[in-house]
């Protein structure tokens, strides 16, 4: 499945984002721009490959859904100090793929020190904590903020083990959706961000989820090869696990 309809007008995607067909917004976090220079630092070598497969996935988006802007729920970038070269670089030509033909709108997350010196450069609006549109509020999650309506957020970077055909266990992204409580937690973009196991996370970390005491009734959307499939909820996909 390609997409599907959780909220009136609101997707989840099998391309890590959420569009927002009423006014076509694309919303997504955790892209962690900069990733194998933070990995350098700290003595691992790797090829710089990250940059090239996060703008295949924005032509994607851009070809599929036409939108008018995208929306990063914070950590556009990845190491927490000063951008060095080749990540300034990558974060630059990463907003200049996006503003060729459509709007950019960031939220601040948690790896996002001196980011706003870039979006001030390029003109694009960063807003510290969150922003509105219509019923979303959309924030990283970092930040424990009171909120109405759909809350979206990313900072969790939410994954699901599956087995593959010969057995071996994979992550796997995917999306939280409460409906109950007007909740969508996003897959981290990037395609090297860790992803945390849901099976065995029995209590969120992001401050703004700190009332939840188990994410047990959340609905678990896995990106697969074959699309977007849905595994119901944490605590079935839980007891399976453990049949």
């Amino acid at each position: 499945m390609d997409r599907i309809e959780v909220e009136p007008g609101l997707y989840l995607t099998a391309d890590s984002c959420v569009w927002y067909k009423p006014k076509d917004i694309i919303i997504l976090a955790d892209i962690h721009m900069g990733y194998e220079s933070g990995l350098k630092e700290e003595g691992f070598s790797l090829p710089l490959f990250q940059k090239d497969e996060v703008l295949d996935k924005l032509s994607t988006i851009k070809e599929k859904y036409d939108p008018n802007t995208f929306v990063v729920a914070g950590d556009f970038k990845h190491d927490f100090g000063r951008s060095e070269r080749q990540e300034f670089s990558d974060i630059l030509d990463t907003m200049d793929y996006i503003l060729q033909d459509c709007d950019l709108t960031i939220v601040r997350g948690n790896h996002d020190n001196y980011l706003q010196n870039l979006t001030e450069y390029k003109g694009v609006p960063f807003y510290e904590e969150s922003i509105k549109i219509d019923d979303l509020f959309i924030t990283h999650g970092h930040i424990d903020l009171n909120y109405h309506g759909i809350l979206i957020i990313g900072h969790e970077h939410p994954s699901l083990k599956i087995r593959d055909k010969i057995g071996a266990l994979i992550k796997q992204p995917c999306f939280l959706h409460s409906k109950k409580q007007s909740i969508i937690i996003l897959p981290a973009f990037s395609p090297m961000a860790e992803g945390r196991d849901v099976v065995n996370t029995d209590k969120f970390f992001s401050d703004i989820l700190s009332d939840i005491d188990d994410p047990k009734d959340f609905d678990v959307y896995a990106l697969s090869e074959s699309g977007l499939v849905h595994f119901q909820t944490i605590g079935k996909v839980r007891k399976a696990y453990h049949m």
